[in-house]
């Protein structure tokens, strides 16, 4: 009888010794050391570049993953090994934690690369931006539901300089929810397909260059085997006219089908680079030069260019405009059913977002 007892004790140890092991990858871990950061604690990526996720605490791991210097992650978990597993939304992987920072250092850097921007408060209507840090300072527009926008810097508990549309201004601090984005990991999947678009980037503009060079080279064999006449002359007039016509074949849907291809790409004030960065006025600009249009570059000029349309008979390829105070400060174009495209701020670049998320000041037709 005490033998069996004693089997049974013996028994028991066995199954609650074995109840505190976790076999992870073929590592013996105890249950009672989870991460120091147990509870979801934030690290922040300090490789030189960035560090490799892996499907295991393992060198030998494979790589699904890569975290860049200064994105966000939570560690869940911490290995003897050296390795922590990590988290952001539904990503989840293996670091080793040498790359990371934790604790006050994390809380430092994440105010160093952290984005910070704003949103405004379910229970606020239309929120006014303002030229000073008072509530009896001109109003230069307003901001609505919805809406995020890049912080340019706190101004004491009251107030946050923020940038609209390119512009700055201020809005009061208890009307808006203040947030911080962070960069996240990057998928295997996510790095080939980004490659792959460099890539393809690079051929064309290699490409661009040769037909270029081949271009002005006929064009100067050209003008020095061939002497201008009356008939040339004729014949160049004849192909702008042709070019003319061209244009008036263009439809709004395929101007609006086009700069959507551009959705998510950045913001740059100044800029007029579709890829790299447009502010408002650039980035509609070169969307109607890839039409053969040459319109003015700034908003305010633009809203004075083409033909005035009513909000009732607009068409996707029309142009809104908004005002800045008593001036047109911003210009989106119309893609259709209430919606319009365009170079919004730093933090969301090109983006879509409905017509009347601010009163639109006037629309202009162009094709």
């Amino acid at each position: 009888m005490e033998r069996i007892q004693l089997r049974k004790q013996l028994i028991k140890c066995c199954v609650f010794a074995i109840s505190q092991l976790v076999i992870v990858s073929g590592t013996f871990i105890l249950k009672s050391e989870k991460a120091e950061a147990a509870g979801n604690n934030l690290a922040i990526s300090i490789a030189n570049d960035y560090v490799n996720i892996r499907n295991k605490p393992s060198l030998n791991g494979k790589v699904k993953g890569r975290l860049y210097r200064g994105s966000a992650v939570y560690i869940t978990r911490t290995y003897k090994n050296g390795w922590a597993l990590i988290k952001s939304g539904n990503f989840r992987g293996y670091i080793k934690k040498e790359f990371l920072a934790t604790g006050t250092k994390a809380r430092q850097l994440a105010r160093k690369y952290g984005v910070k921007y704003i949103t405004v408060k379910k229970n606020v209507g239309a929120l006014n931006v303002r030229e000073k840090t008072s509530k009896k300072a001109k109003i230069i527009t307003s901001i609505g539901l919805g809406e995020s926008f890049y912080v340019r810097k706190l101004c004491g508990k009251s107030w946050v300089r923020i940038s609209v549309d390119g512009e700055q201004g201020y809005v009061a601090r208890n009307y808006v929810n203040l947030r911080v984005k962070y960069k996240h990991p990057v998928s295997i999947a996510q790095v080939k397909a980004e490659e792959k678009k460099q890539e393809t980037t690079t051929k064309k503009d290699t490409t661009t260059t040769k037909n270029s060079t081949t271009t002005t080279k006929n064009s100067t064999t050209k003008k020095d085997s061939t002497t201008t006449t009356k008939d040339s002359t004729t014949l160049s007039e004849e192909t702008d006219n042709t070019n003319d016509t061209a244009k008036k074949k263009v439809t709004g849907s395929q101007i609006a089908n086009y700069a959507k291809k551009f959705l998510g790409n950045p913001y740059k004030y100044g800029g007029t680079s579709l890829t790299n960065g447009a502010d408002c006025s650039g980035f509609t600009q070169s969307i109607y030069k890839e039409f053969g249009y040459d319109i003015p570059r700034t908003s305010l000029e633009q809203s004075s260019y083409g033909t005035k349309v009513s909000v009732s008979s607009i068409k996707q390829g029309d142009l809104v405009f908004y005002q800045s105070g008593k001036t047109v400060g911003h210009v989106a174009l119309y893609i259709g059913d209430g919606e319009v495209i365009h170079a919004s701020n730093e933090k969301d670049g090109i983006k879509i977002s409905k017509m009347n998320y601010r009163t639109p000041y006037c629309i202009r037709r162009i094709v």
